[in-house]
């Protein structure tokens, strides 16, 4: 009776201590049409070493959330830019630093968002989540967000309306639709 009922228990903590990690590719030809063929985003994260990728969380390493999160949802491409091609990928996505990440759209098409250094936890999250979503449409490169709060306005200054527009994504462009 006992005997069944700790089976039981210890069968109960397995799934909830299986995690899973995101299968990092490090060949970008293979990462592109693995993205394509699965309508994920690719997302690149340059770092240096081994394990590089934990660089980019300030805390040193990603969380199990951002780890499960990546594994789901977009296909991992990892550049070490302590190797030759590494340092070439590094220098055509314009990182000079040899720290950051670049996330495309969900068919691998256009550069959606690019950070050069590391983010908050947090910070992260929220680009993963947001970037994830099939349906977003991409229509410029979002980058380097800054970690400062937004300047303050005076609260006599009147805001300014700005009509919003829309615009075709250049896939040659500098600041917009930068191909992945």
């Amino acid at each position: 009776m006992y005997t069944s009922g700790l089976l039981v228990a210890l069968v109960g903590l397995f799934p909830s201590s299986i995690r899973q990690e995101p299968s990092w590719l490090e060949d970008y030809s293979q990462a592109c049409r693995q993205c394509q063929k699965a309508e994920k985003p690719l997302i690149v994260f340059i770092g240096s070493g081994t394990k590089g990728w934990n660089r980019l969380s300030r805390d040193g390493q990603l969380s199990v959330e951002a780890k499960e999160f990546l594994s789901k949802s977009y296909v991992c491409l990892y550049l070490d830019a302590t190797r030759e091609a590494g340092q070439e990928l590094a220098t055509s996505f314009e990182m000079p630093n040899r720290l950051g990440v670049v996330i495309s759209d969900s068919k691998g098409q256009v550069q959606a968002f690019r950070h050069e250094g590391d983010l908050r936890a947090p910070d992260l999250m929220h680009y993963l989540r947001r970037y994830a979503d099939p349906q977003r449409i991409v229509a410029s490169t979002e980058s380097n967000p800054s970690d400062q709060a937004p300047p303050r306005v005076s609260r006599y200054a009147e805001p300014a309306y700005v009509a919003p527009s829309y615009v075709t994504p250049s896939y040659s462009s500098y600041r917009t639709g930068r191909s992945c």
